[in-house]
Formats: C-alpha cells, structure tokens, sequence
C-alpha cells in the first residue's frame, strides 16, 4: 500500500460528504416530500453517488490504472466470493428479520402488514426496475465505503476498530436525509430512534467488514449483502416497537461477530493493499 493510503481518508470524507450533501441540503431546505416529485427523488438519488464517485476518482489518482483494474475486479469478479457466502448473502438479514418478527409477536406486537410486497405486486412490471434501483444504490456506496475506505483504515486498525470508524462516518453522511419529508431517516429524528439508527449503522458495518475479508475484498459480495439488507428492512418492516427490535436484534448479531475477533484464538489478520 502506498503511504499516503495509510493517512486517515479525509479527503474521500470531504468528497463522500460533498457530494452527497450538495444535493441533498437543497432538498431539504423545499420541505417537500420528496417521493411526491420525480424531481426532487432523482436529485436524493444522485446524492447516492458520492462516496462511490469519491472512491473510483481517489483509486486512480492513488493507485493508477493497475489500482483501477484491481478496483473493478472486486466489484465484478463474482468468483472472489466463497460458496458459503451466497447462502448468508441471501439468507443473513432475512433470518434476523424472521427472528424480529417472533419475538414481536411473542411481545404481542402487530405483524408485518408487507405493504411494499402489495405494492410491488400491484404493478409487476416494475419489480425489476425496483431491484436494479436498490442494488445501484449499495452498489454506489459501497464503491466508496468498504471499496476504498475500509481497505486505508484496516492498514491502520483492526477489523473492529475500522469497521466503528467506517460505521460513525457512515451514519453522520446520513444526516441531511433526517430533514427530508418521506426518508426512513426523517422517522428517526428523535433521542431514541437516532441512536438506534447509529448502532444500526455501526452494526452493518461490522456485517460488511466480516463480508469483504471473508471474499478476498470482493465489493460484489459486500453490494448483495447490502441489497439483501435493504430489501429485507422494506419487505418485513414491523409496525411500532417491532422496527426497534429488528435493530436490537441486528446489533446483537453484529456484537457476536465482534465479540469472535477479538477472542485470542479468532483475532483476523489485517487487510492490506
């Protein structure tokens, strides 16, 4: 790696950030909802793009086209990914919301009422075009979170340590999408509910890091384990008290996993470029 990779990434944060926030702050400054205008939901889409943006332009102008062939067959090179993989790609987060949703009812909470499957279903036609939109949408992060940041603080930290790094960063570039009508975020403004939404973060985080080092720092297996996640919170999303569980019971999984790399006998051996 070269030395510079080993410098705190400040730049790709500006980058990510900007933009991200240069779309997204005008958005938020029309009070609007912005699933209501083609407009303003192309223009938070496009807000999307910055840290993947920001970690294709910092990868060439560090690493230069040898880097950029690297960069691109860790997005593409569907055989970096372990067999074992596939299955906890697709299986992972729907199990953990399966478990949620037992636990709510055992709490005697409402169940899922899976009005984005009815909506889904109500035009067929536009499933596919769904599920391109949300893969480009982890694919476009992921470009830049584990893509190029998670690599220059792994030479720095361990696995843990860059994964709550990379989870804070993460979860504050975020934060203009908490005062747009209609975003998750703007149902999370409060003590509670964004403190949740932190540690959701941080956990996802600790989920990506165990993913990309398990593939060989492959960004496809870290995209579809991203795209399941998304998918997952939409299709099972409970009612009430039952979103708080689903993030509980994330974050304990994610604690496990944290738990076994620092354990003497499970420490993981640092990324390196």
């Amino acid at each position: 790696m070269k030395t510079t990779a080993l410098k705190f990434p400040w730049l790709y944060l500006s980058l990510a950030y900007g933009l991200a926030w240069m779309f997204w702050i005008p958005v938020a400054l029309t009070r609007q909802d912005y699933q209501q205008s083609p407009l303003l939901l192309a223009v938070v889409f496009l807000g999307v793009f910055g840290p993947g943006v920001a970690g294709i332009l910092l990868t060439y102008n560090e690493l230069g086209r040898e880097g950029g062939r690297d960069f691109w067959r860790r997005v593409f090179d569907f055989r970096r990914i372990n067999l074992k993989w596939y299955a906890l790609i697709l299986l992972l987060y729907p199990v953990m919301q399966i478990i949620t949703i037992v636990i709510n009812a055992w709490l005697g909470g409402d169940p899922p009422q899976f009005a984005f499957v009815r909506k889904a279903l109500a035009v067929p036609a536009c499933i596919p075009l769904v599920m391109v939109l949300y893969l480009l949408q982890a694919g476009l992060e992921e470009l830049g979170w584990r893509g190029y940041m998670l690599d220059r603080l792994q030479a720095r930290w361990k696995p843990l340590a860059a994964s709550l790094v990379l989870g804070i960063c993460h979860a504050f570039w975020h934060l203009p999408l908490f005062f747009i009508v209609g975003t998750n975020q703007s149902r999370y403004f409060s003590g509670i509910d964004f403190t949740l939404f932190i540690v959701f973060v941080l956990a996802g985080s600790i989920y990506s890091t165990w993913c990309y080092n398990d593939n060989r720092r492959s960004m496809l297996a870290v995209i579809l384990l991203h795209t399941i996640a998304n998918l997952s919170l939409d299709v099972f999303l409970l009612p009430g008290t039952g979103e708080t569980i689903s993030k509980l019971v994330i974050a304990l999984g994610a604690t496990a996993i944290a738990i076994s790399w620092i354990l003497p006998w499970k420490q993981k051996q640092v990324i390196s470029v």
